[in-house]
């Protein structure tokens, strides 16, 4: 992804957001619970693999300490800074976007669809004494690896949209959040990752590799 398409996803994400929280939240909660979507095994356990594989249930940073102590050993060597300033872009996008959802939550205190389906009171207000739904906190940790990971690697941005798109409909469609929740992760991890480009002054990779020139007495003998 180029600057401009992450610019996109963050203008559209806001509009989206917007749309939803009036039209197309309340629809969509409903229909995951007539469907049965809370008791998807899928969708449950999809969710519970990623979060083990993410470190979960040792830290909700762990992938931010991770590649924080990657790049911290990259940059030993000048050979591999270059590399060492890639990874250290994608974890303070990566923390900066999961501070940023963790931090809204206590701002709105939005009660998440199921609680609101088991209260009977189809609510959609914002500011309240409790909850803690918008935004999505999953959306923000899996879109925060991707905005700036597929802006360094364009070409595989389709593989790597697979998990955040798997967890976005995952945490909808249990109705552990509203669908402008997640749509609100994924502008907030787009004009994040837009803020540390500028900041890191990050430059796309052609993702080839480019073979070592042989020496002039090889290519003569050939």
């Amino acid at each position: 992804m180029n600057r401009r398409q992450i610019l996109w996803s963050f203008l559209l994400g806001i509009i989206a957001t917007l749309l939803s929280i009036f039209f197309l939240d309340r629809p969509i909660a409903a229909f995951a619970q007539s469907a049965g979507g809370r008791d998807s095994v899928l969708l449950q356990q999809g969710t519970t693999w990623l979060e083990v594989a993410s470190g979960f249930p040792i830290d909700r940073n762990l992938v931010t300490y991770l590649l924080a102590g990657a790049a911290l050993l990259l940059f030993i060597s000048k050979s591999t800074r270059p590399l060492a300033w890639m990874i250290l872009f994608v974890a303070t996008t990566h923390v900066v976007t999961r501070l940023t959802a963790g931090t809204l939550k206590n701002v709105f205190h939005r009660l998440r669809p199921f609680e609101v389906i088991q209260a009977g009171n189809w609510d959609w207000k914002f500011f309240g004494e409790h909850g803690s739904s918008f935004p999505s906190g999953h959306a923000a940790h899996f879109w925060g690896l991707f905005f700036p990971i597929a802006f360094l690697f364009p070409r595989y941005r389709f593989v790597f949209a697979i998990l955040p798109v798997f967890i976005s409909i995952a945490r909808v469609g249990v109705n552990d959040h509203w669908f402008s929740d997640v749509i609100a992760s994924i502008s907030i991890a787009s004009v994040i990752t837009l803020l540390f480009i500028w900041i890191f002054r990050m430059q796309q990779t052609t993702g080839e590799v480019r073979q070592k020139p042989k020496p002039m007495r090889e290519v003569a003998n050939e």
